[in-house]
């Protein structure tokens, strides 16, 4: 009998129907995802000192790819674009599609 925390299976390796089989159970669990538009450091005196028209540089180029993250890992990269009235993203990369699941 096996006992928690042996490894059971470990050589196996599943064909990618074996993987989409394991997966259809949670097929249609909402994730959240978030798009990062960019970052900055500043201090807790300049963070302070914000006002309504202050503006924050980041550090990011324009034009540059924005990164699409879901529990705090790059899954994939885009370009903001406009849809009617809405911003969208227009996926221009899958990072690490061999993980991406």
């Amino acid at each position: 009998m096996a006992k928690r925390g042996d490894r059971i299976d470990s050589d196996r390796v599943l064909s990618f129907e074996q993987v989409v089989a394991e997966l259809m159970p949670f097929i249609d669990t909402p994730l959240r995802l978030e798009i990062q538009l960019g970052q900055a450091r500043m201090t807790i005196r300049e963070l302070l000192e914000l006002d309504a028209g202050s503006l924050v540089e980041l550090k990011k180029s324009a034009g540059e790819p924005m990164d699409v993250l879901c529990k705090d890992r790059v899954l994939l990269r885009g370009e903001v674009t406009v849809l009617e009235d809405t911003l969208g993203l227009r996926v221009t990369e899958v990072v690490d599609s061999d993980r991406r699941v």
